[in-house]
């Protein structure tokens, strides 16, 4: 019974695996372009602190950029907090997807820890020295 466990423990591990190469696709380190700090309609907003409402503020200077375009005004000019919308827009959609990676590699790894200690020991002990021996070849 509990080798037909570790099999099924095994698959979910390696969905595990194929999910954290999809996170190769996530950004998972912020460089920005501006100073984080956007003042807006009288709001002021700190890309720094993870519990902004991203999506509002895609939204927002989306809403901005596209308003600048209907008007023929390059949206590369238009000046807010110091910077153009179009840095922001590209801040605050980076920021948006560093957070996402951190957290989906946090579940991730949640899981594959849960995974793990539902391993049967023997099954523990193999996959041990298994990556012993891997080492050894190297």
């Amino acid at each position: 019974m509990s080798i037909q466990n570790d099999e099924k423990i095994l698959n979910l591990k390696e969905l595990i695996n194929n999910k954290r190469a999809e996170l190769a696709n996530l950004q998972s380190k912020f460089i920005p372009k501006t100073s984080c700090i956007l003042n807006i309609d009288g709001e002021g907003y700190n890309l720094n602190v993870s519990s902004q409402n991203f999506d509002y503020l895609l939204v927002k200077i989306n809403a901005l950029i596209a308003s600048a375009k209907s008007l023929s005004i390059n949206p590369e000019t238009v000046i807010v907090s110091g910077y153009s919308l179009v840095d922001w827009y590209d801040d605050i959609l980076a920021k948006k997807n560093t957070v996402e990676y951190r957290e989906k590699k946090r579940e991730l790894n949640e899981i594959e820890k849960k995974l793990d200690s539902l391993l049967s020991s023997d099954k523990q002990t193999e996959l041990q020295i298994d990556a012993i021996a891997e080492l050894l070849k190297v």
